[in-house]
C-alpha cells in the first residue's frame, strides 16, 4: 500500500542551522502538530511518502494508492479550506482523515464555519474507500458538529498521539513515577499565548513554580511564531509591541535584558518528537494550556495536567484520559501541592482507555484498507 501522508516534511535534518520561517512553516505553524504527525507515521504499516498540502494533485495521484491526512482543529471560523477541497477532488484517491477536530469556545454551542471549510470536510467524507467511516474525529462533540453540518462518515476517536508510547501498561508506569515523590519537583510548563490575558495569572504562577533553583524546569513554546521565536533567541525579528506582550505574559518584573536571559535559560521549542519526549522525562510534571505539550509527557511516562481554555483542548483531554482543569476554575493559589491534589489519575482506567482506543483505531484503519503496526494490536489486547 502506497500512502500519501499530507504533511510538509518527514524530518528537519540539522535544524539547528535552519531558517526560522522555514522551520515554523514545516511544523504547520504549531510545534504541537508534530505529536500527532509522528504518531500516525509510526502507526501505519506501508510505504509512506510525504506530500505538502499544496502538492500538485497529479503528482499525489501517480505516487499513492490512498491519502492520509493528519488533522488538527480545522473545523471552525478561523479556516477557509476551499482550495484544499478542490485539490483533493482532483487527486481522486481514497482519503483517510485522522484526528479532525472542531474549534469553538465550549462544547455547548454550535460551531460556525466558512463555506470553503465545509466543502473540504464534505470532500473528505465523499472519498471513503468503502462503507466504513473515513474521518476519525477528536471526539463526540466534533462528530456531532460535523453531522449537524451534513458531514457523514465520522467516528469519535481522540488523538493518535495517545498511542505514541508503543508498550502496554503505560498508565502503571506513569503512576509509579508520579507517586515516587511526595510532590513534583522539576516542572515543564507548556507555554500559552501572550494574547490570552485571561490565563496570564496562571502562566505567572506556573513560571514561578518552574523556576526552582534546586529543581529547574523549562518553558516549552508551541505557537504562535513570536512566542516560538523567543526559544531560538530571535528577539530582533519580533515586533516591539509583540515582544512587550510576551515579556508581560512571562516575567513582567524582569528588565528587558533579564527577560532575554530568562528566554535563553528556560524557553525551549522542539522539532522532532523523540527529542521533545526525551527532555520531558527529566521533569516530574508537565502543565499548561497546550494539550500536546502535556500529552507527550504522559507518553514519556511522566505526569501531565492540561489547563483547558476551549472545546478543542477539553475534548482531547476527555478522549485521551489526560488530566485537566478548566482555566476559568483556577482561582485559588497554585502550588505544587494544589496541583498534586488536583490530579486524579487512575492507572487502570488509563490503560483500559488506551486499549479501547487502540481497538477502535485498528478497526478504523482496517476499514479503510490500512494496516496498523503490530504494537497497536498489542495495546488493544492488553485489556
Amino acid at each position: 500500500m502506497k500512502i500519501a501522508l499530507l504533511w510538509q516534511t518527514r524530518d528537519f535534518g540539522l535544524y539547528s542551522n535552519s531558517d526560522f520561517d522555514a522551520l515554523y512553516k514545516g511544523v504547520g505553524h504549531n510545534n504541537g502538530n508534530l505529536a500527532f504527525v509522528h504518531a500516525i507515521a509510526n502507526q501505519l504499516d506501508g510505504e509512506i511518502t510525504y506530500f505538502p498540502w499544496h502538492a500538485r494533485p497529479e503528482i499525489i495521484a501517480t505516487n499513492a494508492d490512498i491519502v492520509v491526512i493528519p488533522c488538527a482543529n480545522q473545523i471552525g471560523g478561523h479556516t477557509d479550506l476551499g482550495s484544499a477541497a478542490e485539490r483533493l477532488t482532483k487527486v481522486g484517491k481514497p482519503i483517510v482523515a485522522i484526528g479532525l477536530g472542531v474549534q469553538n469556545e465550549d462544547q455547548k454551542s454550535d460551531v460556525v464555519v466558512k463555506e470553503g471549510t465545509l466543502s473540504w470536510a464534505k470532500t473528505l467524507a465523499a472519498h471513503a474507500a468503502g462503507s466504513a467511516p473515513n474521518i476519525a474525529t477528536r471526539g463526540q462533540y466534533s462528530t456531532d458538529q460535523l453531522t449537524r453540518l451534513g458531514v457523514e462518515n465520522t467516528l469519535p476517536f481522540g488523538c493518535p498521539s495517545f498511542l505514541t508510547n508503543q508498550r502496554p501498561g503505560l498508565g502503571e508506569r506513569i503512576h509509579k513515577n508520579w507517586t515516587s515523590k511526595p510532590l513534583p519537583r522539576s516542572i515543564s510548563v507548556a507555554g500559552g499565548h501572550q494574547a490570552w490575558g485571561y490565563t496570564r495569572h496562571i502562566e505567572h504562577a506556573l513560571i514561578g513554580l518552574m523556576m526552582d533553583p534546586a529543581a529547574p524546569g523549562q518553558y516549552v513554546v508551541q505557537s504562535m511564531s513570536d512566542m516560538v521565536k523567543i526559544s531560538r533567541c530571535e528577539f530582533d525579528t519580533i515586533e516591539p509591541d509583540a515582544l512587550k506582550k510576551i515579556h508581560d505574559h512571562t516575567v513582567p518584573h524582569y528588565t528587558r535584558d533579564e527577560f532575554f536571559a530568562w528566554c535563553r535559560n528556560y524557553a525551549r521549542s522542539f522539532y522532532d518528537v523523540p527529542a521533545w519526549m526525551d527532555t520531558l522525562r527529566n521533569h516530574d510534571l508537565s502543565v499548561g494550556c497546550r494539550y500536546h505539550g502535556v500529552a507527550l509527557a504522559l507518553q514519556a511516562e511522566r505526569m501531565g495536567l492540561t489547563i483547558t481554555i476551549d472545546s478543542r483542548t477539553e475534548e482531547l483531554c476527555e478522549n485521551t484520559a489526560v488530566p485537566f482543569l478548566r482555566a476559568r476554575e483556577l482561582t485559588s493559589t497554585i502550588t505544587r501541592k494544589s496541583l498534586k491534589d488536583a490530579i486524579r489519575f487512575d492507572p487502570v482506567a488509563y490503560d483500559k482507555k488506551r486499549a479501547e482506543s487502540a481497538k477502535r483505531y485498528a478497526a478504523f484503519l482496517e476499514g479503510n484498507g490500512l494496516r496498523p503496526k503490530r504494537f497497536i494490536y498489542e495495546i488493544a489486547e492488553s485489556h
